[in-house]
């Protein structure tokens, strides 16, 4: 069969994509937002203990007749036509989401809709930029399937959401549908058949590591997988338009008195059906409670439009009953850190809560850029002065955008400051959780000064986004 029209002279770092081909196409597959820590394994099972899921779909690929290997003709398939494919991924991928949810509207449940056609592009951007993704990392893929990278934030995202692997199999006849669409007449029986391996191929992969993280949920202390049933046990106003929920099991659950372990930085994935119809997806919050305690929290910001967000902080109640999937997450702080920087805006404080608290005087220094210090959520928290540390100035720098007297600082002069309080050492692991634009230029400013390591947590599709998982200088 002759490929040679595919092949592109002038766009030579696209044909070389797909000489990686098996994980271009997981990303494609994979990037599901609806947008933290290692990927963690699953302990070994206790033959003693029972396991605490609601999942009921079947679990793992075993049974599913999906492949286990690539053939060279497929490969060689997927090298010639990966050009032609990647300058139209972005309207493969908005003809697919308007597609797939058109035809099966159940598929609300999973996704954001302020996040996916037709109000916004950015989760479409979020399977197309994971081209530019692997065009950049070509020659060593491994940053790309380290734990706390892009691959591993899919996964625990995925369980977050209880996918199931049939799931795969949904994603993947209608994207073949949306490649045939775009392409045309030169996706070929033989073409056709070398996509749907690699996507089904990868498919496997994906439902078997998710499958680990699943067993890993259920067997830590208060673990569980699934959407399980809590009640609200309190509600507080943490700052201007911020409240924090917290949630215990119900009399009578499983989960009753049990004490919950999660990995600091983790997010809980909140399902309130809030017009009765079963399709609002879950949206995924930052565990504010402490590790080990007998509830689990989250904190919220009102954001305007927000639906979710809107909904419970103006009717949910004390008493109310919502549903809860485990905590996951990538945003975790890394074994070996020995001094960290943690760096905030806005409600991107909510991981930092959980971060200074386990790191204690690891905590080198905290800083916050918020509004006005009634916006800043939990101040108070990080205003007190570790062991060590006589005055809190010390370890919290703030800013503020609408105090008088004082502005926006740029990244610039941010970061400037930032070094001058640790004299000039960069020998940090430094945390970013605010607005993308802000970690963006943070980022840069950190990494040109020298930084040890930078990484970045998004509320939201991260590889939508031009915020890396991770950087070291």
């Amino acid at each position: 069969m002759d490929l040679s029209p595919f092949v592109s002279e002038t766009n030579l770092a696209l044909k070389l994509i797909a000489t990686s081909a098996c994980t271009l196409v997981a990303w494609l597959l994979l990037s599901i937002d609806s947008s933290k820590s290692k990927q963690e394994l699953a302990p070994e099972s206790n033959s003693d203990r029972v396991n605490i899921s609601s999942l009921e779909n079947k679990r793992g690929s075993e049974g599913m007749g999906l492949p286990t290997v690539l053939s060279q003709t497929t490969l060689d398939i997927i090298v010639a036509t990966a050009p032609a494919v990647a300058p139209k991924c972005l309207e493969i991928t908005s003809h697919f989401y308007s597609n797939v949810i058109a035809k099966l509207p159940s598929l609300l449940a999973f996704f954001n809709p302020a996040h996916n056609i037709p109000v916004s592009l950015h989760q479409p951007k979020a399977l197309a930029n994971s081209l530019v993704a692997y065009a950049s990392n070509i020659t060593d893929l491994s940053p790309l399937l380290v734990p706390g990278g892009a691959v591993a934030a899919i996964c625990h995202r995925h369980c977050a959401l209880g996918i199931f692997p049939e799931s795969y199999v949904i994603v993947h006849d209608n994207l073949m549908i949306s490649i045939g669409h775009i392409l045309g007449s030169i996706v070929t029986p033989e073409i056709y058949k070398a996509w749907s391996n690699i996507v089904l191929f990868l498919a496997k992969v994906m439902i078997d590591t998710e499958e680990d993280l699943y067993q890993m949920a259920e067997q830590r202390e208060g673990g569980w997988s699934g959407p399980m049933d809590f009640r609200v046990s309190e509600i507080t106003q943490v700052a201007k338009g911020i409240k924090s929920f917290s949630f215990k099991p119900l009399p009578g659950s499983p989960l009753a008195g049990k004490s919950f372990e999660f990995t600091p930085g983790q997010y809980l994935s909140l399902i309130v059906d809030v017009d009765g119809d079963g399709l609002t997806a879950p949206r995924h919050y930052t565990v504010t409670s402490p590790p080990g305690a007998d509830f689990l929290q989250c904190t919220v910001k009102q954001i305007k439009g927000g639906k979710l967000s809107t909904h419970i902080h103006q009717h949910l109640k004390v008493g109310d009953t919502v549903k809860l999937a485990a905590p996951f997450g990538v945003f975790t702080l890394d074994e070996d850190v020995q001094s960290a920087v943690l760096m905030s805006a806005g409600i991107g404080i909510t991981p930092m809560l959980n971060f200074k608290r386990t790191l204690g005087s690891k905590c080198r220094l905290c800083v916050h850029v918020d509004s006005t210090p009634e916006s800043f959520a939990y101040r108070d928290f990080f205003l007190s002065a570790p062991t060590g540390k006589e005055k809190s100035n010390e370890t919290l720098l703030e800013k503020y955008t609408r105090v008088p007297g004082e502005k926006r600082p740029s990244a610039q002069k941010l970061v400037a400051e930032v070094w001058d309080k640790l004299d000039g050492n960069g020998n940090h692991h430094f945390y970013l959780c605010g607005p993308e634009n802000w970690m963006e230029a943070v980022s840069k400013e950190l990494i040109g000064k020298g930084a040890k390591k930078v990484v970045c947590e998004v509320f939201g599709s991260q590889l939508a986004t031009g915020c890396p998982f991770f950087q070291s200088s």
